[in-house]
């Protein structure tokens, strides 16, 4: 072949690549998706305006004197910032919902004592419960459970949030180069970030389930002392099993091992479980959490069908009594 037939070819080629390239930023641009790229890892805000505590003890609840009024019921919540309803209003969380769908349902007078609070993990919220969540004398316990709940500094989870954060303030602080002024490039990296990093938590969380993961031990221990505390009382001790919802809630979920896991060593202690992963099979997780691939929380849609769930199984944990209505307000 000639030489000059050759670099001819090659011209076009690379005319032909620049092309496609110049396409690609155009419409990257114009779509909007550079600016939309998902994270890999929910970055979570709890400090705005709506989400700061409102009682006297620091909770995202409404004032309650130790001492349970005549002719009152509680119901006790424990968890991290999925029961505490981070990125929304505590009257849409779940613990508000059952107060309200309890009064309702029973005809009685409810009170939802929540004691969520974001980060906690298993060991404190049974230390929690033991030295506050008893003293309101309940007449149920409820604990929102998730996954990261088993987490410690050694799990494989902390580090790759730790990492993500700090890769992700080294990224805003570098000065913006060329490449990062194109829209395709920005597309293109965000996309394999998140592939990556979604790769990464899905095995990280795996790996905090394994039989020999310290963390993991201590949580089970945690739970059979919450069972153990309500059982000497006589309280019924619910678990409620939260799926994670950056990932698609169908049959490719990668998770229905946990649930399988959590939900197992729940059981052994007593307590009555609630796996809220059927719930929401089939529904875009999109639509059921607070911000999109920004922030996974569970968004009041999604806190409405935990509620539901939990309201089931309270009924039959409950003895019977008053009126009933079937809906959760």
């Amino acid at each position: 072949m000639p030489a000059f037939v050759r670099r001819g070819e090659i011209a076009l080629l690379a005319l032909g690549t620049v092309l496609a390239l110049i396409l690609g930023e155009l419409l990257a641009r114009a779509s909007g998706l550079a600016t939309a790229a998902p994270s890999g890892y929910p970055f979570v805000d709890t400090r705005s305006r709506w989400s700061k505590p409102t009682n006297s003890r620091g909770y995202r609840d409404d004032e309650h004197a130790l001492a349970k009024p005549a002719g009152v019921r509680r119901l006790v919540c424990l968890g991290d910032s999925f029961a505490w309803g981070a990125g929304m209003e505590y009257d849409d969380g779940f613990p508000k919902r059952l107060e309200r769908a309890l009064a309702r349902r029973r005809g009685e007078r409810w009170e939802a004592i929540n004691l969520a609070l974001p980060g906690m993990n298993t060991v404190e919220q049974a230390a929690q419960l033991r030295e506050e969540g008893l003293l309101y004398s309940p007449d149920v316990v409820v604990l929102g459970y998730v996954f990261n709940d088993a987490e410690d500094e050694s799990s494989i989870e902390t580090r790759r949030a730790r990492d993500w954060e700090e890769r992700r303030r080294a990224k805003k602080a570098r000065r913006e180069g060329l490449l990062e002024r194109s829209a395709l490039y920005r597309l293109v990296s965000a996309r394999l970030e998140a592939t990556l990093e979604n790769r990464r938590r899905i095995a990280a969380y795996h790996a905090m389930y394994a039989p020999d993961y310290a963390g993991w031990k201590v949580a089970q221990r945690a739970l059979e002392d919450m069972s153990r505390a309500c059982q000497e009382r006589g309280i019924p001790f619910v678990v409620a099993i939260f799926p994670l919802f950056g990932n698609p809630l169908d049959d490719g979920y990668p998770f229905a091992a946990i649930h399988a896991t959590v939900a197992a060593a729940a059981e052994r202690t007593g307590a009555r479980v609630v796996d809220l992963l059927p719930a929401y099979r089939g529904l875009r997780w999109e639509l059921l959490v607070v911000n999109g691939p920004a922030d996974e929380h569970p968004n009041e849609i999604a806190h409405r069908i935990a509620a539901n769930e939990i309201l089931n199984a309270l009924e039959e944990e409950l003895p019977p009594s008053g009126a009933r209505s079937s809906t959760v307000p």
